[in-house]
C-alpha cells in the first residue's frame, strides 16, 4: 500500500496545528506519516509534534514556501523510505480536514490513474462557501484585469466542474502529488520565496504531461490567512515579482 507522507510548513502556525484535532487522528491512519517543518523553531511546537508522534524537523535559516516543502520531501525520501510510488501531500497548518474526508482522499489516491489532484476547498466547516483555489494561469493580458475589476488569475466556477476534472492550476494549500512525479520537475522552484510557487508548480508539471486533476468530492476548510495586498505592503511587491517571474517562465517556456 502506498504511503501517504503530509508535509506541514509552520511559520508561527502552532495555534493552527495545535488545535487541529482531526490531524491527531489522521496520523493514526496506516501508511499516514505527519511532518511538520518548522521555520522558526519553536520550541512549543517541537514539544507538541513529540507528545503526538508527528515528524519534526527544523530549519536552519528562514525559507519561503516551495522550499520548505522540497525539504520535507527530501527528508521524506532519505529518512522514511518513501518511493516514487508514494504520495506527498502539501498541506497548509491553516487547513482542515475530517478524518472521514482523509479516508476518502487515500481511497481516491490508491485507485487513481494520475499524479497529481487538487481536492476542493472551502472556506467554511459546513462546506457552503467554496474558495477560488482552482484557477487558469495568469497572461499578461491579464495585468489589465484589475482596471476592470477582474482578478489576474481567473477562477473557475467550481460547481461546473466534474470530478477528476482536468484544471489549470489549484491552490498550494492541498495538494497530492506522487514523489515520481514531483521528483520529475525538481520540486518547488526556489526563486519563488512567496506567491506563484503552487502555480509555477502546476505548470511545470503540465508541461511535462501531468496535468492536475480536481477531487470534487474530497472536501476540506481553508482558514486562509489572506495578507494584505495594497501597493504600500510587502506582500504587494512579493506578489507583484513573483507574478512577473510566472509570467516569464511561460514565455520562455
Amino acid at each position: 500500500m502506498q504511503k501517504l507522507i503530509v508535509g506541514i510548513v509552520s511559520h508561527g502556525h502552532y495555534d493552527y496545528i495545535s488545535s487541529n484535532e482531526e490531524l491527531i487522528d489522521i496520523g493514526f491512519i496506516e501508511n499516514v506519516e505527519i511532518v511538520v517543518k518548522d521555520n522558526l523553531g519553536d520550541s512549543n511546537l517541537a514539544e507538541y509534534c513529540e507528545i503526538n508522534n508527528y515528524t519534526y524537523i527544523a530549519s536552519e535559516s528562514c525559507l519561503g514556501f516551495g522550499e520548505n516543502n522540497n525539504s520535507i520531501f527530501r527528508y521524506a525520501l532519505e529518512s522514511l523510505d518513501a518511493s516514487g510510488s508514494d504520495w506527498f501531500i502539501i498541506l497548509n497548518p491553516d487547513v482542515e480536514i475530517k478524518k472521514n474526508d482523509f479516508s476518502t482522499l487515500i481511497s481516491e489516491l490508491n485507485g487513481a490513474l494520475g499524479d497529481f489532484y487538487a481536492p476542493n476547498l472551502f472556506k467554511d466547516v459546513s462546506h457552503s462557501i467554496p474558495e477560488n483555489s482552482a484557477r487558469l494561469f495568469a497572461t499578461y493580458k491579464c495585468l489589465f484585469n484589475p482596471f476592470l475589476g477582474k482578478s489576474i488569475n481567473k477562477p473557475y466556477l467550481k460547481e461546473r466542474l466534474v470530478d477528476k476534472q482536468t484544471i489549470e492550476w489549484a491552490s498550494g494549500a492541498f495538494l497530492c502529488i506522487k514523489f515520481c512525479a514531483f521528483q520529475k520537475v525538481g520540486g518547488f522552484d526556489s526563486k519563488y520565496f512567496m506567491y506563484f510557487e503552487d502555480v509555477d508548480l502546476c505548470y511545470r508539471l503540465r508541461e511535462h504531461g501531468i496535468p492536475l486533476r480536481f477531487l470534487k468530492n474530497v472536501k476540506a476548510v481553508h482558514k486562509g490567512e489572506y495578507r494584505n495586498r495594497s501597493i504600500f505592503s510587502k506582500h504587494f511587491r512579493w506578489y507583484l515579482s513573483s507574478l512577473f517571474k510566472f509570467l516569464e517562465t511561460q514565455r520562455t517556456g
